[in-house]
C-alpha cells in the first residue's frame, strides 16, 4: 500500500500470477490428467496379464541359460539379459496380437462394408 494524500483513497498494489504463472498452472493440470490416464491404463487387467506373460518368458529364458551354463555352453550375462528381453518382447507381442487381432479384423470388416455402402 502506498501512503494516501489527504482526500484521496489509498492505492493497493496487487500481484498477479501473470502469463507465466497461468501457463505453469495449465501444464500442471495437463500433467495431472495425463498421470490419471496412465494410472487407469495400468489398472486394466489386460496390462497385468501382458506383463505377466513377458515376465514368465524372461524367467524361462533365464532358466534355460542356467541349464545351458551347467552343460558348458558358457554365455555371458549380457547375452542372458538380451535373450530374456527378446523372449519377453516376443511373449508380449504374441499376447497383444491375440487380444487385438479380433478387434483389428472387425475394424477392417466394418471399413470394407462402409466402403461398399458408400
Amino acid at each position: 500500500m502506498t501512503a494516501a494524500k489527504p482526500g484521496k483513497p489509498a492505492k493497493i498494489k496487487v500481484k498477479t500470477k501473470g502469463a507465466k504463472g497461468a501457463r505453469k498452472a495449465k501444464k500442471a493440470g495437463k500433467a495431472d490428467k495425463t498421470l490419471d490416464g496412465i494410472a487407469k491404463v495400468l489398472d486394466h487387467p489386460l496390462v497385468g496379464e501382458i506383463l505377466a506373460a513377458g515376465a514368465l518368458a524372461a524367467m524361462a529364458a533365464v532358466a534355460e541359460h542356467q541349464l545351458a551354463g551347467k552343460k558348458g555352453a558358457g554365455a555371458t550375462s549380457s547375452k542372458l539379459v538380451k535373450a530374456a528381453g527378446k523372449a519377453a518382447a516376443a511373449a508380449i507381442g504374441a499376447r497383444l496380437m491375440s487380444e487385438l487381432g479380433p478387434i483389428r479384423d472387425a475394424a477392417a470388416k466394418a471399413a470394407k462394408n462402409a466402403a461398399k455402402n458408400a
